[in-house]
This record gives C-alpha cells, sequence and structure tokens, in this order.
C-alpha cells in the first residue's frame, strides 16, 4: 500500500474519531444543558410551591388569628358580666350588713362550738400554720371588717367570686420568657411538693414497718436516705444539624477551616425537614432553619411561630387539663404538620425548635440528600440530621488511595466546644498519631481529615468526643479511581453501644465468593460485620442471617469471640443474594454495623441497628432517586400501620403491612405512592403506629434508597417524637 493512501486512512480516521468527539461533546452539552434546564424547573416549581405554601401559611394564619379574636371579645364580655355580677353581690351584702342583727350573746352557736370541738389541738398552734400559709383573700381584708363583719346576721353569707385576672399584655417574646418563668416555678414547686409528701409519708410509716435506717424506736439520723426518686423534666428545645455538601478538600488549616474544590456540574442536594404540632388543636413551637459556616450561622428562615392557645381563666384552664392531656398523647398521623425543603443547599443546614410552649414534647425530623452521576465523589447518599452530643462513634471512612473522609463538627451554641477526635484500627487505640483536637467556637463548624489519623487501607473506627457545648459530627467519605468517584456515604453516627443489634435490609450483591480461597480481582467484594468493644473486654458474638426463607446458612461462623479495644471487621460468605436481615448480639456491649456494596463497585453504603418501631416512629422520605422500606419481625407474627404524609402536611389513609414472624416485609415505591392523600403533593413523610404482634417480639425497619446508575443509601428508620425525660431525684430526711 502507497504512502498516499496510508496517509488518507489516517487522515479519515482522524476524521471520524473528530466527529464522534464532537457528537459526545454535543451529547455531554446538551445532557448539562437539559440538567440545567431540569434544574431551573425544579427551582421555579419550588418557588411556586413556596409562594403557595406561603399564601396558605398566611390564610391559616390570619384565620387563626380572626378566631382568636372572636375569642378575646367573648372572654371580655363574659369578664363584664361577671364584674357586673360581682358588683349586685357585693351591694347586696353591703345592703344585709346595714340591716339589724342579733345580740353578740347569741353569736356562738352550738354549730360553732362543735365545730372548734373538732379541731385538734394541733392546728391551732401558731407554729404548725406556716406564714406562706395565709390565704390572699385573708390578706386582702382590710383592718375594719371585723367592725363591719359583727353586727352582721348569723347565716349564711354570699360567697365573693376572684376579680377576673387582667388581660396579659406585652410582646410575644415577653409573654414567652414570663411562661418559661411560670413553668420552672411550676417545676420547683412540683419538686417540693414530692419531697415533702415523700417525707410525710415515711414518717406516717414510721409507727407501722421497720425503715430501711434501723428499726421503730431507735434514733433516725437526721438525712437517712428514702431512696431513689424521679420527676418529669419540662420539655426543652432540640436542634437537628445535616452535613455539608460532599466534597473534596482544597486545603484544611490548621484550627479545622475547610476549602472544598469545585463540585461536579452533576452534584444535586436536597434539605428537607418536617415539624409536628404538639396536640390536636395545632399548637406549633418557635422553630427556623438556618444553615451554619465556619464563621457564624446565615440565612436562617422561620417555619412556625409559638401558637400554643393561651386562656387566662383559671376554670377554663382546669376543664381542659384532661383534654389537653389526651392531646398530646395523640398520634403524629393526626396532627398537623409542616414540611420544609430547599435544593442545593451547601453549607451544613439545620432545623432548630424551641420548647414547647404547652409543655409537650417534640416530634421533628431533618433529611439530606445529595447525588452525582460524574465526578470524584459521584454517588448518591442520604444521612440523617442529629441532634449535638458529647460522645459519637463512626465505623469505617474510607482512608485508601483516592478516597476522601472528611468530619464536620458543628456547634449550634453560643459556647465553644473542645473536641477530641481518636481513632481506633485492628490494632487497637492508634493513640497520639491518631488523635485530634479542635475548638469549634460556637455558632460555627470544623473539619478534620480522616486521612490524617489512619494509615492508607487500614480498617478503622472515630470517636468523638466533645467538653463544653456538645457538636453534632457528620462524617463524609467517598472513594475514587481517578477522577472516576465509585461511591459515597454519610457514615452512620453511633452514640452508645448495646448488645442487641439488628439490621434489617442489608444488600447482598451477586457474585460475592463463598470463601477467601475463590476470591479474585473481579471478585465482588462481600458484605462486612464490624465490630467494637470498648474497653480491655473481649466479647462473645452471635451472628443470624435471615433471608425470604427465613434464617440461613453461612460459611461465616455463627459464633465467634472479638478482642476489646480493636475494629474487627468480618467477612460475611455465603449468604443468597438479593436482601437479608442481620441479628447479632453480644454478651458485652459493643458498637456493631454493617457494610455493602454494589456488585460494580459503584457505591457502597453502611446498615446500622435499626431500633424497635413504636407509635411515633418514621422518616422522611427522599426525593432523589427512589425509596423503599424493609420491614423485619423478630420473634413474632403480626401487622403495623402506616399513614403517608405529603409536602403540604395532608396524611393519605392508612395502610397495614402483614409481618411473618422471623420474616421480612417490604413497603415499596409503589405502595407508598398509593398511600399519598388523595389529590396531594410527593409523599414526603411515613409514620408508623404501634405494631400489633401475635407474641414477644419486636419490628425494625431500614430504609433503602436507589438509582437506575446502580447507586444506592440504607437509613434506619428512627423516632420522630421526643421521648419524655426524668429528673433523677435523691429524697433525705
Amino acid at each position: 500500500m502507497s504512502a498516499k493512501k496510508v496517509r488518507v486512512k489516517k487522515l479519515i480516521k482522524e476524521q471520524r474519531q473528530a466527529r464522534r468527539r464532537a457528537i459526545r461533546d454535543q451529547e455531554r452539552a446538551a445532557t448539562r444543558k437539559a440538567k440545567r434546564d431540569a434544574a431551573a424547573a425544579r427551582t421555579e416549581l419550588k418557588a411556586e410551591e413556596q409562594r403557595l405554601r406561603v399564601e396558605r401559611q398566611t390564610e391559616r394564619q390570619q384565620q387563626k388569628t380572626e378566631q382568636r379574636q372572636r375569642q378575646e371579645q367573648e372572654r371580655q364580655q363574659q369578664d363584664q358580666e361577671r364584674q357586673r355580677q360581682d358588683q349586685e353581690r357585693q351591694q347586696r351584702a353591703e345592703q344585709q350588713a346595714r340591716t339589724p342583727a342579733a345580740s353578740p350573746e347569741n353569736a356562738a352557736t352550738p354549730t360553732d362550738a362543735a365545730t372548734q370541738a373538732a379541731v385538734p389541738a394541733s392546728a391551732t398552734t401558731p407554729a404548725a400554720v406556716p406564714a406562706s400559709a395565709t390565704t390572699p383573700a385573708a390578706e386582702a381584708i382590710p383592718a375594719d371588717a371585723d367592725a363591719d363583719a359583727a353586727p352582721s346576721a348569723p347565716g349564711p353569707q354570699p360567697r365573693s367570686r376572684p376579680q377576673p385576672r387582667p388581660r396579659r399584655k406585652g410582646t410575644r417574646r415577653e409573654r414567652r420568657g414570663a411562661n418559661s418563668r411560670a413553668a420552672a416555678v411550676v417545676v420547683t414547686a412540683g419538686v417540693l411538693a414530692t419531697m415533702v409528701g415523700s417525707v410525710a409519708l415515711d414518717g406516717l410509716m414510721d409507727g407501722h414497718s421497720q425503715a430501711a435506717t434501723g428499726a421503730p424506736g431507735e434514733p433516725q439520723p437526721a438525712a437517712a436516705a428514702l431512696g431513689g426518686a424521679s420527676v418529669t423534666a419540662p420539655q426543652a428545645g432540640a436542634t437537628f444539624i445535616c452535613p455539608p455538601l460532599p466534597g473534596q478538600p482544597d486545603s484544611l488549616s490548621t484550627d479545622g477551616q475547610l476549602e472544598y474544590r469545585d463540585r461536579d456540574s452533576s452534584a444535586d442536594s436536597r434539605f428537607s425537614a418536617v415539624l409536628f404540632a404538639t396536640d390536636l388543636s395545632g399548637s406549633f413551637p418557635d422553630s427556623s432553619w438556618a444553615q451554619l459556616n465556619q464563621d457564624e450561622r446565615i440565612n436562617e428562615t422561620p417555619v412556625t411561630d409559638a401558637s400554643a392557645a393561651e386562656s387566662t381563666n383559671p376554670a377554663e384552664t382546669a376543664d381542659t387539663d384532661s383534654d389537653a392531656e389526651d392531646s398530646a398523647d395523640a398520634g403524629l398521623s393526626q396532627r398537623e404538620a409542616v414540611h420544609e425543603s430547599a435544593l442545593d443547599v451547601a453549607r451544613p443546614p439545620l432545623l432548630e425548635a424551641s420548647a414547647p410552649p404547652d409543655g409537650g414534647a417534640l416530634a421533628a425530623a431533618a433529611l439530606y440528600e445529595y447525588e452525582a452521576q460524574d465526578g470524584p465523589v459521584a454517588g448518591l447518599a442520604v444521612g440523617q440530621c442529629t441532634a449535638p452530643e458529647r460522645g459519637q462513634w463512626f465505623f469505617g471512612p474510607e482512608v485508601a488511595a483516592g478516597s476522601t473522609s472528611l468530619l464536620t463538627l458543628a456547634n449550634p451554641f453560643d459556647r465553644s466546644a473542645t473536641v477530641e477526635v481518636t481513632s481506633v484500627d485492628s490494632d487497637g487505640d492508634r493513640g497520639a498519631t491518631g488523635t485530634r483536637s479542635v475548638v469549634v467556637p460556637g455558632q460555627t463548624t470544623r473539619s478534620v481529615n480522616i486521612a490524617g489519623l489512619a494509615s492508607a487501607g487500614s480498617d478503622l473506627g472515630v470517636q468523638v468526643r466533645s467538653a463544653g457545648a456538645p457538636v453534632t459530627a457528620q462524617l463524609q467519605s467517598s472513594r475514587a479511581a481517578g477522577l472516576t468517584g465509585t461511591g459515597v456515604e454519610f457514615l452512620p453516627r453511633l452514640t452508645a453501644p448495646g448488645s442487641e443489634h439488628l439490621m434489617p435490609g442489608v444488600p447482598i450483591p451477586e457474585g460475592v465468593p463463598d470463601s477467601a480461597e475463590q476470591a479474585d480481582e473481579e471478585s465482588t467484594t462481600p458484605p462486612e460485620l464490624w465490630i467494637h468493644v470498648p474497653g480491655d473486654q473481649g466479647a462473645t458474638v452471635e451472628l443470624q442471617v435471615y433471608g425470604e426463607d427465613g434464617q440461613q446458612v453461612i460459611e461465616t461462623p455463627g459464633v465467634f469471640t472479638v478482642n476489646g479495644g480493636e475494629i474487627d471487621a468480618v467477612n460475611l460468605r455465603g449468604l443468597e443474594p438479593g436482601v437479608s436481615d442481620i441479628r447479632v448480639r453480644t454478651d458485652v456491649p459493643a458498637y456493631v454495623a454493617v457494610r455493602s456494596e454494589t456488585e460494580t463497585g459503584s457505591d457502597f453504603s453502611w446498615a446500622a441497628p435499626a431500633a424497635a418501631l413504636q407509635e411515633g416512629y418514621g422518616t422522611l422520605l427522599p426525593q432523589l432517586g427512589e425509596t423503599e422500606l424493609h420491614l423485619f419481625a423478630s420473634a413474632a407474627s403480626g401487622s403495623i400501620a402506616y399513614r403517608v404524609m405529603d409536602t403540604e402536611g395532608e396524611f393519605g389513609p392508612e395502610q397495614s403491612v402483614e409481618l411473618p414472624a422471623g420474616g421480612a416485609s417490604v413497603v415499596s415505591a409503589e405502595d407508598l405512592a398509593a398511600a399519598e392523600p388523595e389529590g396531594g403533593q410527593e409523599a414526603a413523610v411515613i409514620v408508623f403506629e404501634d405494631p400489633q404482634l401475635d407474641g414477644e417480639g419486636s419490628v425494625h425497619a431500614t430504609m433503602t434508597s436507589t438509582t437506575d446508575e446502580d447507586q444506592f443509601s440504607l437509613t434506619p428508620v428512627s423516632q420522630l417524637r421526643g421521648a419524655q425525660e426524668h429528673v433523677p431525684v435523691r429524697l433525705l430526711r
């Protein structure tokens, strides 16, 4: 072949390659434009939804304001009517007082004598009547009242009714402060009343039984303990802090200030939050959402205003006490709720709610989603926004070549926090080389690059301890092969070790070899069970795996031991591909989680232990990807009901899922869509009721989010309604 033909063929080949590159570039440009247009359309849609939501909220607020005004007018009319009646009674009493009365010798009737004889002698002792026991009515009697009352005729006298209390004035903030001080006084009075009552009860029982401090008749010490007790603590506010937008670090200062590289244009993120009313009348606490950066809190946006009904009439308050208690115990799906969301939030968002004005328990949650199809941080990650804690634990940050693991420490309080970050690997605590101390000023964030705490490729655990203010720790972890991302996740936070761990819905990929000898470079990475026992004491571990047909027989031993103070990562082999439910028991409290990844290695995620479902449990539903919930019932069969709420706060009809004993059930994306309210918006929250089981057992759930690009993320279903807290009280006498 001549040189000329070779050059022509080469030229033709280059032209073809150039055309292909041009076509690919055009397709990519078209794809990017379509994504930008779609993002713009979503932004416009969200803006329109926000506008409509604000209009509806304003309309509801106006209706509530008008209703309150009508109630105020009715109360004023009632107060005026009562005042008029009181004036008439007072005039009648004055007229009766001016009429001639019986002689003073007849004033002491037999009835009065009998009444005086019935009063114990101790009751007339001045020392037995505390100064504070004087009633307000007695204090209000003028000095010359006896002279006026002496000539009055014996017999029943008209009772004077208390004057109506004046209307409360001042701003909402002033009233809120007064309510808080009043609540504190009431709680203090309740504690003192509990102590006094306990002391009195113990004194009454001393003559009938032997007390713990000695036998009757023996001298008792002045400070003998009456035993432990507790009182219900007043409800406090709550703060839920989310992770930041994942990325790769560009620079990190010695004091923890991080600068990110530019993110890929395919990255999408979404923040969502829900806040439930504290009762059936639609009372909300003050709440807002904002963002924290490395300098301050920014972009604060109100979500709800305190809207508890205020009553100035004691009789009305007494009549509604039982109704208020029943209302506070009502299920979340019967209450009003507010849903909030925002797109492309880069800095850590937070949801903050103040203490409920009616003393009820808060019910709220927040969620952060991330998805990227291209770039070095590609994958799907769904993370729960969590409350500040003083102690937190994380498994498995990626530290191999091409990986990025960044710990974000957020302090939403006004005082600073001193945070110590320590790392543990398969050999134990890494000591000074695996420790960092960071000061996090109030209302700011700081970051730690975990790569500086561990050697490449090691199995690592991270513990976060805070002194001063508690902090929220969020650990983002991603991996990449060159510029191509192969997974990203917000690692689940564990706050306390336990002895019973149940991880439902763990994906088991195809291609996992049954033994380590059969594994090669093309084999799928098996799921891994990670265990850490704090301290030096080892633990015995019992492992059970359940599949579609019940408990499975697997290659991994069902009972084995691990050392204390180390990280143990156990490969789970011999599992049937699909979805498995994993149960782990340890005879010593331990941290446990399961790591899993896709068959192609395009993404990974972690399954953390899920709590037993009860009324008030649920989760926000991600909008990125497709979502389903995997439920597992241990030891007993039955059913559990749930309801789905849309973005407007409307609930759909109640649905039910049948649960086999030791088996699983799924609430699919189609089930969630069918459970939406008719004609409503997209599903936003799922709320569960108490499970109905045939025997002793529990139900646990994990939410799984997936995309068409073989990406996935696991999130345990947890509690939405805040639990009652109790303050321990030790009573002494």
